[in-house]
């Protein structure tokens, strides 16, 4: 019973030493706590406050010595102005041009009266004349222009060009024929088919006399017409050649 006595007798003094040494570290710690808040700026402050930036001084004012302008001032500008040199410009040489000079075109004066046209030949009287087809077997299957020409006395010629142009149908016509070829019409005769079968036309054909060479005309343009009609189907034109 003694032994057990000692035991808990030892025990109670642990745990009185223990309670103590946990008291002053409490204290320890709560005095180190009271000094970093009265003073959080010590090295062993775990967490110091933020360093400030130093503060801006106010400016000094600077005293500036005042510049007085005298009582009459005007600006003076530099009149002087330089006198502009003169400076030579060299003329270009003379280059001999290879362009040869445009050649006048002479122009034709379009009021300018021009020369009478005297004809050779003239429309024998009665011309022109239609009839039905006789020349041919074609009968109402043709038309045609034909006739003679006639020297200054009144004799046939031949040799001599008739020329047949203008526009029959919307077809362009340009012919030529010479008298004597068409001896069914007379020892000078001429003959132009111009369709296979008769056709109306008003004045858009023309017959004129010219010359065979030159083809210059011999005599005015003679406008023709022509009909629908089987009994008109062939348009009789005869030239008498006229004197000086």
């Amino acid at each position: 019973m003694a032994y057990n006595r000692g035991t808990k007798s030892g025990k109670g003094i642990l745990l009185n030493l223990l309670t103590v040494a946990i008291l002053v570290a409490t204290l320890a710690v709560i005095a180190v706590y009271a000094v970093i808040f009265l003073n959080p700026d010590l090295p062993f402050n775990p967490f110091p406050p933020p360093t400030e930036n130093p503060l801006l001084q106010e400016p000094t004012s600077t005293s500036t010595a005042a510049v007085y302008l005298p009582p009459t001032w005007t600006a003076t500008a530099d009149m002087s102005t330089a006198t502009p040199t003169e400076t030579q410009t060299p003329r270009p040489s003379a280059t001999p041009s290879n362009t040869p000079e445009p050649s006048i075109t002479p122009t034709v004066d379009p009021n300018a009266t021009q020369a009478p046209f005297s004809p050779t030949f003239i429309l024998q009287e009665n011309s022109p004349s239609y009839t039905e087809n006789f020349a041919n077997e074609q009968g109402c299957d043709w038309m045609g222009i034909a006739g003679q020409v006639f020297d200054t006395g009144g004799e046939p010629t031949t040799g001599i060009s008739i020329h047949l142009s203008g526009a029959l149908s919307g077809q362009i016509v340009d012919l030529y024929a010479e008298s004597g070829e068409a001896e069914i019409y007379g020892p000078s005769g001429y003959e132009f088919v111009i369709s296979d079968t008769p056709v109306t036309s008003t004045n858009t054909l023309w017959l004129q006399v010219v010359d065979m060479e030159s083809e210059e005309p011999l005599s005015e343009k003679m406008f023709i017409s022509t009909y629908n009609d089987c009994t008109r189907n062939l348009i009789l034109v005869s030239w008498n050649e006229i004197g000086e």
